[in-house]
């Protein structure tokens, strides 16, 4: 069975053996801290509890040692800036380049969606580039659905920007309250 474990609860030798997995580390890991691994243990602990404190790693319970995958979950702080402003996410995630496309991108996914739940969120923003087709399906298949396609400035590439919704029932009573009220005003 698949699990997250915190960052903080990783073992570093696990950190350092996912990071040293990825042979393009700045194209293809995607992730700010998982890089400071190759600092030593201090550097990588110190930025995670400052910077990134909702880092996870996607383990099986049978080989917890062994990452298969990462994911990283932003306040819902800052909901409405990405609402507004941003064109990136409340969640960002990457697998092992070894396993990939074996349905743990979707499975991770999944599994950051409920933690963002148990943060009381009840939507979450993400965005991957137009040609990440493998990013796209994972987000679809999590009930993803699409706002816009746009110009990502930093990549200079198309991408797309998705929403997924936490608690629909919970937002569609809302939305009904919303219209009535205003309607008895």
């Amino acid at each position: 069975m698949l699990k997250l474990i915190h960052a903080n609860d990783m073992n570093f030798n696990s950190v350092k053996n996912y990071y040293d997995s990825f042979t393009d580390k700045w194209k293809d890991l995607n992730c700010y801290a998982i890089s400071h691994a190759q600092y030593g243990p201090n550097e990588y602990f110190d930025f995670v509890n400052t910077y990134e404190n909702n880092l996870f790693y996607l383990v099986d319970e049978d080989k917890e040692d062994y990452i298969i995958g990462f994911g990283t979950i932003e306040d819902a702080k800052i909901l409405d800036y990405h609402k507004d402003y941003l064109n990136a996410g409340n969640i960002g995630y990457g697998i092992r380049p070894n396993e990939r496309k074996k349905g743990y991108g979707t499975m991770l996914l999944k599994l950051l969606l409920l933690e963002c739940e148990k943060m009381g969120m009840y939507e979450v923003c993400i965005s991957c580039l137009e040609e990440n087709i493998g990013s796209k399906k994972i987000i679809i298949n999590n009930n993803g659905l699409l706002e816009k396609e746009f110009f990502d400035d930093d990549s200079g590439q198309y991408a797309l920007k998705f929403w997924i919704k936490l608690h629909p029932k919970i937002i569609n009573r809302t939305k009904r309250l919303v219209k009535r009220l205003r309607e008895d005003y």
